[in-house]
């Protein structure tokens, strides 16, 4: 039985990724989710890019590698690359 034979109707929040709007469906987004969002198709190293977000839920700020947090419509992710030297 589907979510919509339920009388249940999937939201999408609107999320900003790097100042680019996004439509997710989903209730939580990963750290990997979020990069792959920002930079489709592109190998990261985990250990040196960084996710912030703002306009969301709890008090850390900060999406860790492995991890997801609750997605509030309005939220603002900043996603940061390694720096490579």
């Amino acid at each position: 039985m589907t979510v919509e034979a339920l009388g249940e109707k999937t939201k999408t929040a609107t999320i900003i990724v790097n100042t680019r709007a996004q439509h997710w469906s989903e209730k939580k987004i990963t750290f990997e989710q979020v990069v792959e969002l920002a930079f489709p198709g592109q190998p990261y190293d985990s250990a040196g890019t960084t996710v912030e977000y703002s306009r969301g839920h709890g008090a850390d700020h900060a999406l860790r590698p492995g991890k997801n947090v609750e997605v509030k419509d309005g939220m603002v992710f900043d996603v940061e690359p390694a720096n490579r030297s």
